[in-house]
């Protein structure tokens, strides 16, 4: 796992503990640390998959400048 990919998980569990200790302390009802964690989880899932899409682009690119590079080597040749 890449380190952008593992800053989401670390994200989450940061925004839960501030939630539990909102609630704990009694800044924030129920409904919105529910509704604070669904709207987190939502917005933590989307850069997820935004950071694996870039991943596997980058992955693509590489591979495809890699096969280039070869085709250029073999037709100097």
């Amino acid at each position: 796992m890449r380190k952008p990919t593992l800053l989401v998980p670390i994200l989450f569990v940061y925004a839960l503990g501030m939630t539990v200790w909102g609630y704990y302390k009694g800044t924030i009802d129920l409904m919105g640390a529910l509704s604070f964690m669904g709207i987190m989880s939502v917005l933590l899932i989307l850069l997820w998959f935004l950071y694996r899409k870039k991943e596997k682009y980058r992955e693509e690119r590489e591979q495809m400048l890699r096969e280039e590079e070869e085709r250029g080597r073999n037709s100097i040749s």
